[in-house]
């Protein structure tokens, strides 16, 4: 029961606070452990749940969607199988003039492609001379003098879907066999040549990727992974990586946009369809509605993960907080002449005290953050709330040590053992 006490009242009561240097750290790592715990549970919380009342209260965005998906002889079919969307229509309001004459509304941009993931873009590659002049990149590599040139090597999306047709591969199997002298691309090759695993569309997928790998400079300027570009990456690349606001993306397996709700907040959001039921998209306000959100629902795997390993990378910078705040309460008591921190140790067992508690109100108050703040800021705001928390607390300790000390009788100081303990200090247990 005194144990219960200490956890429940530490954060209230100064008194039962400074009985924390008389236990041992065990109370400490608690608080931490309860830290992660409930910053993990507000981010999750104002990620996920306040997405309904944003969306609810997003009229023009709605209204957006309304009329690509439900209204009118222009509205777009969509259905629902094995977690994929399927339609035939290809729409991109961002780079086609009769698309956003139809689905361009109240300043939203529609994309629509639905062709498969993991689909190539027929890319261009192409060289800049310090001139600004542009060389294809074939027939760059073909000068004799290109590698004396000074150049920026570039590449161009062009959304179009690269086909591997058995041509194609032959010309890929060409060019890396010429390569006998690139050991590491000519091992590589050879395991994929010699591999009984890959059907014949892996096998020339995994050529074409070696391909490029070895034909061009490195990719990872375009493609994160440095692979092959990627049909999809089109929008990326020349939409949304230039910060692009009120849009809708919709993909085979996933969408992604960015509205604004009628308060003027700007709210990024993405969904997937894995869990979604099959069948056709009622082509009404509702059916709409039921699709947005539900797709929605399916991202809570991902954001659990996201936040999960958010948290793990900060961990340090999370143990911080403490450390600073312990090192801070033992310099200002000694600087006011109090005892109830006679060491590092002892600070750090008193702000550990106030840890979870202080982590309780944070992942609150992130959580209703998550109603007025960007998503994309959510975890910043978590980390200055668990913080602020924790340092005001702190800052309230000192200061009513700082008078408490002020009012004491200089002869009850000077009386009171070493060993002896000061009842406004600590509670024994």
């Amino acid at each position: 029961m005194d144990w219960l006490k200490f956890i429940g009242l530490s954060f209230f009561s100064d008194k039962v606070a400074k009985s924390a240097v008389k236990r041992n750290y065990f109370n400490v790592a608690l608080g931490f452990i309860l830290t992660l715990v409930f910053m993990f549970c507000g981010l999750i919380a104002a990620d996920i749940l306040p997405f309904k009342t944003h969306y609810s209260s997003a009229d023009r965005f709605r209204q957006f969607l309304y009329n690509a998906f439900s209204d009118g002889p222009n509205a777009v079919p969509l259905t629902v199988s094995d977690g994929n969307i399927v339609t035939d229509k290809l729409v991109d309001t961002f780079g086609e003039d009769g698309d956003a004459a139809v689905y361009a509304v109240n300043g939203y941009n529609l994309i629509i492609d639905t062709r498969p993931a993991d689909a190539f873009d027929d890319f261009n590659a192409y060289c800049v001379l310090k001139d600004g002049t542009k060389i294809d990149y074939e027939d760059f590599k073909n000068r004799d003098d290109a590698e004396n040139l000074n150049y920026t090597f570039e590449i161009e999306y062009t959304k179009n879907e690269l086909i591997l047709t058995p041509e194609l591969t032959e010309k890929h199997e060409r060019y890396l066999e010429s390569l006998t002298d690139d050991e590491k691309i000519s091992l590589q090759y050879k395991e994929i040549k010699n591999s009984q695993a890959l059907s014949k569309e892996e096998y020339a997928r995994a050529v074409y990727k070696l391909y490029v790998k070895a034909y061009y400079p490195d990719l990872k300027k375009y493609e994160s992974s440095g692979s092959a570009p990627m049909l999809r990456n089109y929008y990326y690349n020349n939409y949304v990586k230039n910060g692009t606001q009120n849009y809708f993306i919709l993909f085979g397996d996933t969408y992604t946009g960015a509205f604004k709700t009628n308060s003027g907040l700007n709210v990024q959001f993405y969904g997937y369809f894995a869990k979604c039921a099959d069948g056709t998209v009622t082509p009404t306000a509702k059916g709409v509605d039921n699709f947005i959100l539900n797709a929605f629902d399916g991202t809570v795997g991902m954001s659990v993960y996201m936040y999960l390993m958010n948290i793990i990378r900060f961990i340090p910078y999370i143990a911080l907080m403490p450390l600073i705040l312990a090192l801070l309460l033992f310099c200002i008591t000694r600087l006011i002449k109090s005892d109830c921190c006679k060491g590092f140790g002892a600070g750090l067992k008193i702000t550990g005290s106030f840890m979870w508690f202080s982590a309780l109100i944070a992942g609150f108050c992130t959580f209703i953050c998550g109603y007025f703040t960007p998503r994309n800021l959510l975890f910043t705001v978590a980390l200055i709330l668990q913080f602020g928390v924790l340092a005001v607390r702190t800052a309230e300790f000192l200061i009513r040590e700082g008078i408490y000390v002020k009012k004491a009788p200089p002869a009850a100081e000077n009386s009171v053992p070493e060993t002896a303990e000061v009842n406004n200090d600590t509670v024994r247990g």
